[in-house]
C-alpha cells in the first residue's frame, strides 16, 4: 500500500540560498519525437519510502497531456511511455487543453484536481477531479466540471486541493474582472464536489510595482503543519517574463502574510533556469527535502529540476507577522472528492 512520507520541515527564507540547487539539473526534459516534445512542467511528486512518483504538464505546439515518471532515488526518472490523462473527446469541458494541479493518496487511491477548458462554454477554464488506483490509469469524475467561474473571477487556474478535520480546501489561481491581476482564490467544501467560493483573493500580487509579484501570482501549492497553512506560489514582476518561487503562511487558509522575497529565483545566464522558475512541490525524500520546479532559459524548452534543503535544517516557527522568515512545510494532507471519492 501507497502511504507518502510527509514529515514537516521548516525552512528558513531569508534568501534563496537556503535551497541548494541540484547540479545536474534538469531531471526532466522534452523527449524529442514524443508526445512531450515540446515541454515538461509543473512537477508533483509523491515518496513512499522506497520510490518516487512524478506526474507532470508535458506536450508540444498541437497537443497537450499529463505524464507520470517514477524513480528509485528522485534523480533518475523513467517516464511512462504516454501520457496518463488527456484533453477530454470533442464536446467536453475539457477537450481542449487540461492542466495538473496536485496529486495525493487518501489512503485508498490517488487523487488528482486539475484544470481543463474548451473553445466554447468553458474558454476560461474551470476545475474537475479523478481518480486512479495505480497512479497511471485515471477515470474522471462523471460529474466534471466541480468548480466554474462565476462572477467571483471570469479566469479559473491550476487548482490544489486537500481536506484538513472535515473541510475540503482549494486554492486556485483566477482572474476576478478581463482587466484584473491574476491571483489567488480561495473555496471550501463539506464534500469536495459542492465548493463556496470566496468572494474575493485571497492572495493577490503585491502593490508596490517595484516587487518581484507585483504583476501576478499563480499556481498555489498548500500544506497543512500544526496550526498554519504553508502555501508555495509562483510570482511575476511587472515585465511578465521571469517568473520566482514565494512563499505565504496562514492560520485559517484565508488570511495570508507573504515573503517579501522569493524563496527560489532564476539562475545565473546561460544556466537552464536562467530566465525564470516555478510551479514548486516539495517532498521529504530519502536523504532530506527536495523541491522540484520547472525552469526555462531564453533558447530551451521548461524543464524540470531539483533544489535540496540543507541537511538537517530546521528553524522554530514564528509568529505569521515576522515576515522575514519563511515556514516552508510538508505535512500529511488528504484529498478525498465525495461520490466514489473520486
Amino acid at each position: 500500500m501507497f502511504v507518502p512520507m510527509l514529515i514537516p520541515c521548516l525552512v528558513s527564507a531569508e534568501s534563496s540560498s537556503q535551497w541548494v540547487k541540484y547540479p545536474g539539473n534538469p531531471l526532466l526534459s522534452p523527449t524529442s519525437g514524443a508526445w512531450d516534445s515540446g515541454f515538461t512542467t509543473a512537477p508533483v511528486v509523491l515518496y513512499d519510502g522506497a520510490s518516487y512518483r512524478m506526474w507532470y504538464d508535458g506536450g508540444h505546439a498541437t497537443a497537450t497531456g499529463i505524464g507520470f515518471a517514477n524513480s528509485t532515488d528522485g534523480i533518475q526518472w523513467k517516464k511512462y511511455p504516454g501520457p496518463v490523462l488527456l484533453p477530454g473527446p470533442p464536446g467536453s469541458w475539457d477537450s481542449s487543453q487540461i492542466q495538473l494541479g496536485s496529486v495525493l493518496w487518501n489512503g485508498t487511491m490517488f487523487l488528482m484536481a486539475y484544470r481543463g477548458e474548451n473553445t466554447t462554454t468553458f474558454q476560461n477554464g474551470a476545475i474537475g477531479v479523478a481518480g486512479s488506483l495505480d497512479g497511471i490509469s485515471w477515470i474522471k469524475y462523471s460529474g466534471n466540471p466541480v468548480l466554474t467561474s462565476s462572477d467571483v473571477h471570469v479566469t479559473i487556474g491550476r487548482p490544489f486541493a486537500l481536506r484538513w478535520q472535515i473541510t475540503y480546501n482549494m486554492w486556485y489561481a483566477g482572474r476576478s474582472a478581463t482587466s484584473a491581476p491574476i491571483s489567488i482564490f480561495y473555496a471550501t467544501s463539506s464534500n469536495g464536489i459542492t465548493w463556496t467560493k470566496w468572494p474575493s483573493p485571497v492572495i493577490s500580487p503585491s502593490s508596490n510595482p517595484n516587487l518581484w509579484d507585483s504583476a501576478s501570482v499563480t499556481s498555489p501549492s498548500v500544506v497543512r503543519v500544526g496550526l498554519r497553512f504553508g502555501l508555495w506560489y509562483t510570482g511575476l514582476n511587472q515585465s511578465g517574463t521571469t517568473p520566482q518561487i514565494g512563499y505565504a503562511t496562514s492560520t485559517d487558509g484565508a488570511t495570508w502574510n507573504k515573503t517579501l522575497t522569493p524563496v527560489l529565483s532564476p539562475g545565473p545566464q546561460g544556466s537552464w533556469d536562467s530566465a525564470g522558475v516555478e510551479q514548486p512541490d516539495v517532498v521529504n525524500g530519502a536523504n532530506g527535502y527536495m523541491m522540484y520546479y520547472d525552469g526555462f532559459n531564453e533558447t530551451s524548452p521548461p524543464n524540470i529540476g531539483l533544489a535540496l534543503a540543507p541537511q538537517n535544517f530546521n528553524v522554530p516557527e514564528l509568529p505569521v507577522p515576522q515576515v522575514g522568515l519563511l515556514i516552508a512545510v510538508l505535512a500529511c494532507a488528504t484529498v478525498c472528492f465525495a461520490r466514489r471519492r473520486v
